[in-house]
């Protein structure tokens, strides 16, 4: 549990986050499936003072009741790291959110996409219902966005924090991932030219047309209304993979991994053949492959340049799984290059 603080952070009293490590419950007001293995749902709580209060880029802990696997000590064929535990939980970023309720985007993760048994809280989310209790906590995270152009994360335990106002940051993400994006990017998109908004680069990575659509909706929305001069935006349909695809130097004849082929094209913003060389499905406009892939073949934040202040820092943040971290964590930092992986959890 947080401990009562008089002072503020962001505008919040710590006080008042007392129950930010305690789970509190909220009820199931509404249920949709806006995508085929996509549930959105509307979480809402008593009274304003009760939901928990994000800065855009922080997330909620959703707990359930923890499940056997249909091999004992085992879940989808490994060694099951929650057994015996009686709760787990998953962190979701709300898509949209009020005073008194958060809609998140939960993923089914299938028994037959991830035999024998799916995902745990995938088996969990199909069953509830509308007028069903969940169990909720947040904010979570060691990162935000506390607007007007600042990036910050928060150092574990101390409080103190670092703060970034770049005049380009890039977005790396791939699968559900992709919702914490979009609640930044809407978080950047709506405000004043006034604060100096950098310009936003997204690069993201979709298994499905399906899955991608409502992200997709949101996006080319912003994209439309802001223009190339405040958001680009590359995807793909693909995998990140557990295993990235290497490339050859040409300069010095030998086998270079994915994060040291994204570095190299980032120092010298070459050009490459597009990602991907399998043919796109009808009413996909962008590209087919995976995300290495795409980072290797798009257009990149251009270097900074000038006198290295913080305003004139590339700003790289990385979300979802560590190979998405990994991918991206050789780009030199002497370029101004500032790398974040927004995943990183510390805080409880």
């Amino acid at each position: 549990m947080g401990q009562p603080c008089c002072t503020e952070r962001d505008g919040r009293a710590l006080g008042d986050m007392r129950s930010q490590f305690q789970p509190l419950d909220a009820r199931v007001v509404q249920r949709v499936e806006v995508a085929p293995g996509l549930l959105r749902f509307c979480l809402a709580w008593r009274s304003a003072n009760l939901a928990p209060k994000l800065l855009p880029g922080e997330h909620l802990k959703v707990f359930a009741k923890n499940l056997v696997g249909e091999v004992p000590g085992q879940w989808c064929g490994k060694a099951d790291p929650e057994l015996g535990q009686p709760l787990i939980c998953r962190r979701y970023t709300p898509i949209a959110s009020g005073e008194a309720w958060h809609d998140i985007l939960v993923e089914v993760i299938t028994k037959t996409r991830a035999s024998p048994d799916g995902g745990k809280f995938s088996r969990y989310a199909q069953t509830l219902d509308i007028g069903d209790t969940v169990s909720v906590s947040g904010p979570h995270g060691l990162y935000s966005y506390g607007g007007k152009n600042r990036f910050q994360r928060r150092a574990p335990f101390s409080g103190t924090e670092e703060v970034v106002s770049p005049s380009h940051v890039a977005m790396v993400a791939s699968g559900a991932a992709v919702t914490t994006v979009i609640r930044l990017a809407s978080a950047i998109a709506a405000e004043s030219p006034a604060f100096s908004p950098p310009t936003m680069w997204l690069f993201l990575a979709t298994d499905s047309v399906e899955a991608a659509a409502p992200h997709r909706k949101v996006l080319e929305g912003l994209v439309e209304r802001l223009g190339p001069s405040r958001i680009r935006l590359s995807y793909t349909l693909g995998q990140l993979g557990s295993t990235c695809s290497s490339g050859r130097d040409p300069h010095a004849g030998r086998e270079i991994g994915s994060a040291e082929r994204l570095s190299y094209k980032l120092e010298r913003q070459g050009s490459t053949p597009q990602a991907g060389h399998r043919s796109a499905p009808q009413g996909w406009p962008y590209a087919v492959g995976d995300l290495t892939d795409l980072l290797a073949s798009a257009e990149l934040p251009p270097t900074p340049s000038g006198s290295g202040g913080s305003s004139s820092k590339r700003l790289v943040l990385t979300f979802g799984s560590p190979a998405t971290k990994k991918l991206c964590e050789d780009i030199p930092r002497s370029s101004g290059t500032v790398l974040w992986h927004w995943n990183d959890e510390l805080d409880d």
